[in-house]
């Protein structure tokens, strides 16, 4: 059985299935999908119709379009960075279209990571954000360290997030900032639901966190958590009705967002904070 990629302990036992995959239980609280795809099978996950409407991968209806609903929800955690360090070289990893990087103000030496090559190729980045293309692990150490790392909804995205994280902390200089933001299974929210949460989409997802058990990665990782906290974000209606569609499997959820995309309402304007996604501010010890 695989061991916890957050503490690597070995698996306590099987919790469900859901979309083909097993997901097992660690006793640092951490789930995961017991099989994860290869590094081939995820970066051909990723191709544009992730991004545009392919609701087989759980992904966007159209990232692109979305763009300014996350404007608003990335400029507080722009804020936020900004609040903590005031400025510097910021490395934002999964950045697809550069959305967080655009909120980030002229005291910023902006650059990115991004996985999906088709999606750089329609969506160029800005001339002032700098994006390497390919796997975060690969990413090239550069003689001159980040003062941040983001992390955006990406440790939910890969098989081996404590790779990732002290990966981060390589690029890091001493007492740089680490921002996360994931999906919390402990929240009362996804209890409530159980394996009928919106979060758990294996294979979009592969890791699942508690609060604790990221902070727990997090400082057996070398950072010390500055703040969390658990913010809401601004989405199109329609978006709200595309994942209604992965909690309730029913035909009328299905026509309702059927509906949504033809009409008025597609992209009326919703804040949702269902408490279930944290936010976490670490600084490298």
């Amino acid at each position: 059985m695989r061991a916890c990629p957050a503490c690597g302990l070995p698996a306590l036992d099987s919790l469900f299935e859901k979309n083909g995959f097993s997901v097992l239980g660690c006793r640092c609280g951490t789930a995961f999908v017991a099989e994860p795809p290869k590094p081939a099978e995820l970066r051909d996950y990723y191709s544009l119709d992730y991004f545009k409407g392919n609701r087989e991968k759980f992904g966007y209806i159209d990232y692109a379009a979305e763009e300014p609903f996350q404007a608003e929800s990335f400029q507080k955690k722009a804020d936020r960075l900004g609040e903590i360090l005031g400025g510097g070289r910021v490395l934002d990893v999964g950045c697809a279209t550069s959305s967080f990087l655009k909120q980030l103000g002229p005291g910023w030496e902006k650059h990115g990571v991004e996985l999906s090559v088709e999606l750089l190729k329609a969506y160029p980045p800005p001339e002032d954000v700098k994006v390497w293309s390919g796997d975060f692990l690969a990413y090239p150490k550069n003689e001159k360290p980040f003062d941040a790392v983001t992390l955006w909804d990406v440790l939910d995205h890969v098989p081996e997030p404590k790779s990732v994280v002290r990966k981060s902390a390589e690029l890091l200089r001493p007492g740089g900032v680490l921002a996360v933001l994931v999906g919390d299974r402990s929240s009362c929210f996804a209890r409530l639901l159980g394996k009928r949460w919106h979060l758990y989409i294996p294979p979009t997802h592969l890791t699942f966190f508690t609060r604790a058990s990221l902070l727990e990665l997090l400082k057996c990782s070398g950072f010390k958590t500055i703040r969390h906290e658990y913010e809401g974000r601004w989405v199109p209606l329609s978006l709200c009705f595309f994942r209604l569609s992965y909690i309730l499997e029913a035909a009328w959820v299905r026509k309702l967002y059927e509906w949504s995309l033809r009409s008025a309402v597609r992209n009326l304007k919703i804040y949702i904070n269902l408490r279930d996604v944290v936010t976490v501010y670490a600084s490298k010890t």
